[in-house]
């Protein structure tokens, strides 16, 4: 399955909910991005239809900006998704022999509307340059580069939150940067949205090393954000923006305008899980990372909204499998024993074409 050559409408009657990934193309992105993600893609369709899985199968398309002025437009794939906003949208990073060029306004309207319409974002080295020049970054915790990196933002304070990981998955604002940002932001995709198994085999078949760290990323907690509720939308983005720091069911009810019954009802069958309970995963996956930084166990409890250390401790476990004290334990041994390996090839190699 080519990037640019959809399967036809009478070979997917009976196949499962098509996924629509939209990579950006703007001068001077790379030009591999497509074509790797494509067959990304097929492999792990491949992978999901023999373990006859019935969820989503990625669909990549292109988009460009339309050369007669009618502003962004898909390179083919129209007659599948019609109108219809992508699922997700990845912005690549830039060719390392071409400028940074001046975003068009056009496209960064496109990316702004789609994200309001319920699009998952994706920015990758200097696509997350240009999601910050449209305006979506605010407030969120990002994977940029340094901003020298785009002239447009020469002069603009930053309104985001940097992190210092590699990849930052923020429910629908996905972000990496660094040497292996694309295979790493790709591989996250894949298991939003296929799951772990899937994207651990697609790791496999590749013979992908992954550092501990970034590993743990990559299995994070993972919402649905692709799933057409609008109210439910605008709940988990307001969640998402505040970290579910104490919040309540009416809290959320305000947030999205729904009843408490419709809300638990259209929230369950949305996201596979209740608005509380989805508030505690976002709210330990919070503390994973906090954790990870090197915060004190009772500093990350009270970060993330409890006062009762034990209420924390036992939620943590029953949701990660371990202690928080032992969690962080365990995160300080494996930084101690990576610093003492020497660097492999492996380690630091790209994400290779899956053909």
């Amino acid at each position: 399955m080519d990037a640019s050559s959809p399967p036809s409408l009478s070979a997917l009657k009976s196949s499962p909910t098509l996924m629509e990934v939209a990579v950006l193309e703007y001068p001077g992105s790379l030009r591999a991005a497509a074509p790797v993600l494509s067959e990304l893609a097929q492999r792990c369709n491949r992978t999901a239809a023999a373990g006859k899985r019935t969820g989503a199968r990625m669909l990549v398309t292109r988009w460009t900006l339309s050369t007669r002025g009618h502003g962004m437009q898909r390179v083919a794939g129209a007659e599948l998704f019609g109108d219809t906003p992508p699922a997700v949208i990845v912005v690549p990073g830039n060719e390392p022999s071409w400028p940074l060029m001046q975003p068009d306004e056009r496209m960064l309207n496109w990316i702004r509307d789609s994200h309001d319409a319920g699009s998952l974002l994706a920015g990758c080295e200097e696509g997350g340059l240009l999601l910050a020049s449209a305006g979506v970054l605010s407030g969120r915790s990002v994977s940029v580069p340094d901003l020298s990196r785009s002239p447009s933002l020469a002069s603009v304070v930053p309104s985001w939150q940097p992190s210092e990981r590699a990849l930052v998955d923020d429910g629908d604002l996905m972000t990496a940067s660094g040497p292996d940002a694309w295979k790493y932001l790709s591989l996250r995709l894949l298991a939003r949205i296929y799951g772990q198994n899937v994207m651990s085999a697609a790791i496999q078949q590749l013979q992908l090393v992954i550092p501990r760290g970034v590993q743990e990323d990559l299995e994070r907690f993972s919402p649905n954000f692709a799933h057409g509720d609008r109210g439910v939308l605008k709940a988990q983005r307001w969640l998402h923006r505040i970290a579910a720091r104490g919040v309540t069911l009416q809290d959320i009810c305000e947030a999205s305008g729904l009843e408490p019954r419709t809300l638990q009802r259209r929230f369950l069958k949305a996201t596979g899980l209740r608005p509380i309970a989805y508030c505690q995963r976002l709210r330990i996956a919070k503390a994973q990372l906090l954790l990870q930084a090197g915060g004190a166990v009772d500093e990350v409890s009270w970060t993330v909204g409890y006062s009762d250390q034990s209420a924390f401790r036992r939620l943590f476990l029953r949701i990660v499998g371990v202690t928080p004290a032992r969690y962080r334990r365990q995160i300080f041994a494996q930084r101690r024993e990576r610093s003492r390996m020497p660097p492999t090839r492996q380690a630091s190699e790209p994400l290779r074409s899956a053909a």
